[in-house]
């Protein structure tokens, strides 16, 4: 019978996608990845195969992580526009100076869609997942009333998709978190709000200043 592993899986995994978050896919070496996992070579070949399935795994559950992030909040009990305001707010205050964690999501991105298929291939679904649960929240907005209905939901929907992938890279870089929320408060004066919408967008529903 194959010995039981003294390990857990999903640790690794977690331990793994931190490690190459910060140093990236070719910055990371197998004793890299050894010293972060705590695993012996043969362990983590037998477990995952070697360093570019791990990173697959890891990169995997990056990705799905983001992607629910998004959807929780654009699908939470708020007014429609209230989510995305929450949404923009959400990304100023986790990535304002550096603070937040390195996404593997975004660096995997940056590093390998060009030169990896099965990377580039997870990264476009993942993009289009996120735009297109903008795009839902954007038509939620203009059947409540909120937002003008003859206005492009797609458009909007990779508008807010775009910026606030942006808010967070000028985060990582040390933009500060006032200056990453005037952009996202700011950003809101571009889209066809209805005086509903700014009703409900009123200060007295939350600290998000």
């Amino acid at each position: 019978m194959p010995r039981p592993r003294m390990f857990d899986e999903a640790d690794v995994i977690e331990r793994a996608r931190r490690t190459f978050a910060e140093t990236g896919f070719a910055g990371t070496s197998l004793d890299d990845l050894l010293e972060a996992t705590g695993l012996a070579r043969q362990s983590l070949y037998n477990a995952f195969g070697g360093k570019k399935e791990l990173f697959m795994r890891a990169f995997l559950s990056d990705t799905a992580e983001a992607t629910d992030a998004v959807r929780t909040i654009l699908q939470s009990a708020e007014d429609p526009i209230v989510r995305i305001r929450t949404q923009l707010v959400t990304a100023a205050v986790e990535h304002g100076a550096g603070q937040a964690a390195p996404s593997l999501f975004l660096r995997a991105a940056v590093e390998l869609s060009s030169r990896d298929p099965e990377v580039a291939t997870t990264v476009a679904s993942a993009f289009d997942a996120i735009r297109a649960d903008y795009t839902a929240c954007i038509v939620d907005a203009q059947e409540a009333g909120e937002i003008d209905p003859g206005a492009d939901a797609e458009a909007l929907g990779t508008y807010f998709c775009a910026l606030i992938e942006g808010m967070s890279t000028l985060g990582r870089v040390g933009v500060p978190r006032a200056t990453l929320l005037q952009i996202g408060l700011t950003s809101l004066a571009a889209v066809p709000i209805t005086p509903l919408g700014w009703e409900h967008l009123g200060t007295d529903d939350g600290d998000w200043t």
